[in-house]
């Protein structure tokens, strides 16, 4: 009789040594703990994984300086033609008597990027979180050495 595929290959490919396959395994997996730990110690010498620090507004330090009501046109092409706006700035305490004197500043500056709006940009949740994104960075911008820690909408028509 002939031998099969089978019987030719099996007879070819000598024994497995059980030993000499765990060996490799082995040194693997020594090597990707060995990084680790140096992945580790260079870590901790540059301060990389200490919990990054609190902001003073979080550990209870809060002040608000709400701003007066913003009635503002739109754009010209948009359905809706009028935008009333009621903001308010977080900061710490001991800066809101700053943030009073800019808001003369933060009023204008604020008014001006309003104006360049339409509806759509208002339109659904990713649009009022880019809405909300983008007063945040125009009021820290205004309001420079003031630290300005959110923005929160009171009030928001549209007419």
């Amino acid at each position: 009789m002939s031998e099969s595929t089978f019987d030719r290959l099996t007879k070819a490919l000598p024994a497995p040594d059980t030993k000499k396959d765990r060996r490799p395994l082995y040194l693997g997996a020594a090597a990707v703990a060995a990084a680790l730990l140096v992945g580790l110690a260079a870590g901790f010498g540059t301060g990389s994984l200490a919990p990054p620090p609190e902001p003073a507004v979080a550990a209870g330090a809060t002040g608000f300086h709400p701003l007066p009501d913003l009635l503002v046109n739109l754009r010209p092409t948009s359905a809706v033609k009028l935008m009333k706006l009621g903001l308010t700035l977080r900061t710490v305490p001991e800066q809101q008597a700053r943030l009073a004197a800019l808001e003369p500043v933060l009023m204008d500056g604020m008014q001006d990027y309003l104006r360049t709006l339409d509806q759509h940009d208002l339109d659904g949740r990713e649009a009022m979180d880019r809405f909300r994104a983008e007063l945040l960075r125009r009021a820290r911008l205004l309001a420079d050495p003031v630290p300005v820690d959110a923005v929160l909408v009171r009030t928001l028509v549209l007419q």
